[in-house]
Parts: C-alpha cells; structure tokens; sequence
C-alpha cells in the first residue's frame, strides 16, 4: 500500500512538471549496530519527507532500505538505486560496506554521505567522492587523548574498540598522537555485542595500571562495560571516555548510574539546546510518530545532518545549474564553504562560526567537537567547541 501511495504521489509530481528525485538510503535497520542504525534512517526518511517539495520544480522521493548491516546487501541495494533512480547522491552506512564500494563509487562519481566516520573513506585511494559530515572518529579518538594529556601527564590508557574496520579505524593515529602526547598506550582489545561479562577485561586493565579507558563501538559494549567496572569497585581507578557512537540517550538508558562520570567526544548539540536542528527534531519525531526516545537520540541528530546536506546540496544544483544530477550535486558540496558554508542547527561551530563546510581536499563537514559528561542522566557539555590540534599531523604528517 505505501508503495502504491508513494507511487501515485510521484506521478502527481511528474505530471505537474516537477522533476522527481530521489534520496536513498540503506542501513543496518535491524541486525548488528541498529540501535544505531533504526533512529539514523529513521531521521534521514523524516527529514527528506519534511522538505520533498522545498525545491522549487522539485519533488523528492524518500527510499530508506534495511541492509541489516550485510555488505553484499548493502552493494546490491546502492547497485538497484543507481539502476532504478538514477540517485545524484547516496547516503550510506557502515564502514566495511563503504569501504569495500570506494572503488564503484568513484567509478560512478555519485557524491556520498556515510554514517560512518572512517578516515579511509576520505583517504586516497578513490576517496574523492565521499564526505564525512562530521569528524572522523581518528580526529576524535585524539582529541580525547589531548583531553587525557591535559589531565595527567604520562597516563596509562587503554583502547577498547568494536572488532570490525569501524572500531579499529583510529588505532593507528591514536598511537602516534599518544607519543607525542607523553601518554602510554598499554592495550587494545577489541569487544563486540555480548559482552555481559567484563570481569576478566578489566582486571587486565587494573593490573597494567590503566588509568583511561577510550572507547571506538556502539553503546551496548560500553554499557556493560561501564556497569562492570562499578560493580567491581573501578569507578574510581580509571575513567572511560568515548567517540561518537559510544555515547548519547543510548548509554545512559543502557548503564543507568554506572554512566555517571562517562566522557564523550560529540560534534552534535544536545538535546537540552536550543536550536533550529533540534527543534526540528524534535517536531519531526512528533510529526512522524516515532519513538519518543528518538528526540533525544544523537543517531537521529546524525541523520537528519546527513540528510540536510544532501538536500541543500539538491537545493544549490538546482538554483545554480538548473539540474539535479551526480556533477551538479557534487559542485554545490566542495562549494559549501567560506560564506556559502550550511548552517543547519544540528552540530557545534568552531570560533570560526562555521558549522559544515566542504572543499574539494577537505572532505569532512561539521570538525566542530566538544567534550560532554555523563551527569544526573544526560550529558553536559565540559569544552568549548573545538578540533584536534594534533590530528592532521599524526595522520598526514602535516
């Protein structure tokens, strides 16, 4: 039936003259990460049906798809989206999906939001045609060392990173980035879901002296994690901290008090802020009646960021070039910058005052990171907005 809705809509569009495009999706809706996964595309079909007539002669097509975090689905659904709709623009998802398609998307040229932050994707080579909207998780991944080094000079950290590209994606420039920093990095082990037991992990830790604990996974590990080190009396020996997708509404529902005290690395406002983004989301998961968790899940900030680039992107081609297609989509991205920067309300500004920005060699939108803390059941911001002052020289030597 919504197939058949969909449809009619479309040709109503079509037959008043509009161009129909699409915006397309897929994403591990169900399955492994789709705590993640479900509010992300969630807000990607919500944004894109708030704003399907906002361009002029324009009538956009919503197409979100679970992949169920399965690479060969996930290239065979953006394969059927190039096929079916001719998309100028993909937003994608997992690391390994989008890592193992690098090569067809550059063939292809077609502009690519993934949700994943991994630095790979940007990197030569064939990295020319995707742009993380955010920072990467390598960038935040060090920032939460110089937060560390700024606290004790010569700490004992240990990584604790999900077993897949995704968690181990800033291991290499967390290493660099901790001998600069005079911090020793004494473990890496990787966890994944079912962790329910963390015992033996974390008197590992206790033993080597670990003082901070850095999180690169999804909320579930690190829930149990944290609930683990306080009932086994940690709390007070070693700190966790995490990126991006470590943290939010998820930890803290999934930890309850053992959350109290976790540090995150985050480019988004928070809930409790007050503006156009998260108004919007909030009026979006109303308006679409999604779970009322949702309005205060940073995976749906992250959607909707997603989303909104790739429909002001439409917006500039077709006010600049009068035409919707891959070349015109990519032009007004690596154009988004200096005074034409978006300003959308969804991720922090740097001094600079600069929200998302893109140039055809710097490929990552909103670098704007603050540190947030776990306290009373959400999280507080503890920094002003910032980037990592050593990431770009332990990863590119500059």
């Amino acid at each position: 039936m919504r197939k058949a809705v969909l449809g009619v809509l479309a040709a109503l569009g079509l037959a008043l003259g509009q161009q129909q495009v699409t915006l397309f999706w897929s994403g591990a809706i169900t399955g492994p990460t789709s705590e993640t996964g479900a509010p992300y595309g969630a807000a990607i079909e919500d944004y894109c049906r708030h704003m399907a007539r906002s361009i002029p002669g324009v009538v956009l097509n919503c197409v979100v798809r679970d992949d169920r975090y399965d690479n060969a689905t996930t290239q065979r659904l953006f394969e059927e989206a190039v096929d079916r709709f001719k998309i100028p623009v993909y937003l994608g998802y997992s690391t390994g999906a989008m890592l193992q398609m690098k090569a067809l998307i550059q063939e292809l040229r077609i502009p690519t939001l993934p949700a994943s932050n991994h630095v790979g994707l940007i990197d030569p080579p064939n990295g020319d045609y995707f742009f993380i909207p955010v920072s990467t998780y390598s960038e935040q991944v060090v920032a939460l060392l110089e937060y560390i080094a700024k606290q004790k000079k010569g700490a004992k950290v240990a990584l604790v990173v999900h077993p897949s590209p995704f968690g181990r994606a800033p291991v290499e420039a967390a290493r660099r980035a901790a001998q600069l920093l005079g911090l020793q990095i004494v473990d890496v082990q990787e966890v994944g879901g079912g962790n329910l037991d963390n015992t033996a992990l974390l008197r590992r830790f206790e033993a080597a002296g670990v003082e901070f604990v850095v999180h690169q996974n999804v909320a579930g590990p690190v829930a149990n994690i944290l609930k683990d080190t306080r009932r086994l009396g940690l709390s007070g020996k070693m700190r966790h901290l995490g990126a991006v997708y470590t943290g939010g509404v998820d930890l803290l529902q999934l930890s309850g008090e053992a959350a109290e005290g976790f540090l995150w690395a985050s480019p988004y406002y928070t809930p409790e802020e007050d503006t156009p983004g998260i108004r919007l989301q909030k009026e979006l998961v109303s308006r679409f009646g999604r779970p009322a968790g949702y309005a205060q899940n940073h995976n749906y900030t992250a959607g909707m960021l997603a989303a909104a680039i790739a429909v002001e992107a439409m917006r500039r081609a077709q006010e600049r070039f009068k035409r919707i297609n891959n070349e015109t989509v990519y032009q007004a991205i690596v154009a988004m910058n200096g005074p034409n920067a978006f300003r959308p309300g969804l991720a922090v500004s740097t001094k600079q005052g600069i929200e998302v920005d893109f140039t055809k060699s710097e490929r990552t939108g909103a670098e704007g990171l603050r540190i947030l803390e776990a306290k009373g059941g959400r999280f507080v911001p503890i920094t002003e907005p910032f980037t990592s002052a050593l990431f770009r020289k332990v990863h590119y030597g500059k």
